[in-house]
C-alpha cells in the first residue's frame, strides 16, 4: 500500500511537468492582503482557475496552511491563487473578509492577460474557516462556477452551535465575525447573515467532511447537503470515515483522495 501511495504521489507531481509560482502578490494595502499564484506550464486559456482559502478560525494562520494543497492542485493542471485574508477583530468582520476575497478575485482576473488564463469563471475552495468563507462568498457573490468546502462551519445561527463554540472558546471570534453579540434568548440576524445555510444560491457545491471532526460536527455538512438537495442545487457530500478536522489532508492516502475529488469536481464544472 505504501509503495502504491508513493506511486500516486509521484505520478500526480510529474504528470503536468514544471509549474511557476509567484509568491506574495499584493491585492490590497494591508499586509495580509496577499496571495501566491501557482501556474502550470503550457497553454492556460482552457484551464480551471481556483481561489483557495486557508483555515484558522478566522483569527490565525495564513498561506502556509494551504501551500502544499495549492501546489498539489497546480500539479494536476489547475491554476491556483492561494489567498490570505485579514483576521477578525472588533473592527473587522465577515463582510470585510468577503471584501478581501472579492479583491483577491479581482486581482487574479486583472492578472489574466499577463499570464494567459481565463479572465472570469473561477472556482473557490476552502478548508474550515476558509470553507465557510468559500461557501458564503460563492452563494452571495454568485460569480463562481463551483464551490468546494472541506469541514465547513455552515450554520452559525443556532443556540446549539453557539453553545458548542462557547465551550471551545470560539464564541468571541464568531461574535467578531458577525459584528454582533449573540443573544442566548434568540438568534441575532447578524448570525443568520453569516451562515451559508441561510444564503444558498444555485452554485454547484462539493462538501467533504470527516465523521470524527471534534471542532465542526459532520452534521453541519450533512444538513447543508440536505438543504441544497431540497433547493435542487447540484451538490455532492463525501464523508471521510474516522477522519477529524483535517479531513484526512494530513494523511498521504486520503490527501490524494481529497485532491482527486476536488480536481474532478472542478474539472467537471469548468464549462
Amino acid at each position: 500500500m505504501k509503495h502504491f501511495v508513493l506511486f500516486l504521489l509521484f505520478s500526480c507531481l510529474s504528470s503536468f511537468g514544471q509549474t511557476k509560482n509567484f509568491p506574495h502578490l499584493a491585492y490590497g494595502k494591508y499586509p495580509q492582503q496577499t496571495l501566491d499564484l501557482y501556474i502550470p506550464d503550457g497553454d492556460l486559456k482552457n484551464l480551471s482557475v481556483v481561489i483557495l482559502l486557508h483555515g484558522g478560525a478566522w483569527s490565525m494562520g495564513g498561506l502556509e496552511y494551504t501551500s502544499k494543497h495549492a501546489q498539489d492542485l497546480c500539479n494536476r493542471g489547475l491554476i491556483v491563487a492561494n489567498v490570505d485574508y485579514r483576521y477578525v477583530s472588533d473592527k473587522i468582520s465577515a463582510k470585510d473578509l468577503l471584501a478581501d476575497v472579492e479583491a483577491a478575485v479581482a486581482y487574479v482576473s486583472s492578472a489574466s492577460g499577463k499570464y494567459g488564463y481565463a479572465k472570469t469563471g473561477y472556482h473557490i475552495v476552502g478548508i474550515s474557516a476558509g470553507a465557510h468563507l468559500a461557501l458564503l462568498y460563492g452563494y452571495t457573490k454568485k460569480d463562481m462556477k463551483s464551490i468546494t468546502a472541506l469541514c465547513a462551519p455552515s450554520r452559525l445561527d443556532s443556540v446549539e452551535i453557539l453553545e458548542f463554540l462557547k465551550k471551545n472558546g470560539l464564541l468571541d471570534v464568531i461574535e467578531k465575525l458577525a459584528g454582533a453579540k449573540f443573544n442566548a434568548n434568540g438568534t441575532n440576524p447578524s448570525f443568520v447573515a453569516i451562515s451559508p445555510f441561510n444564503n444558498i444560491s444555485n452554485t454547484p457545491t462539493l462538501l467533504i467532511h470527516g465523521d470524527a471532526d471534534p471542532l465542526v460536527n459532520v452534521s453541519q455538512s450533512q444538513n447543508l447537503y440536505a438543504e441544497l438537495k431540497s433547493k435542487s442545487v447540484e451538490t455532492k457530500l463525501i464523508i471521510r470515515d474516522g477522519k477529524g478536522h483535517d479531513v484526512g489532508m494530513n494523511s498521504p492516502d486520503t490527501e490524494v483522495q481529497n485532491i482527486n475529488d476536488i480536481t474532478d469536481w472542478i474539472t467537471e464544472h469548468n464549462k
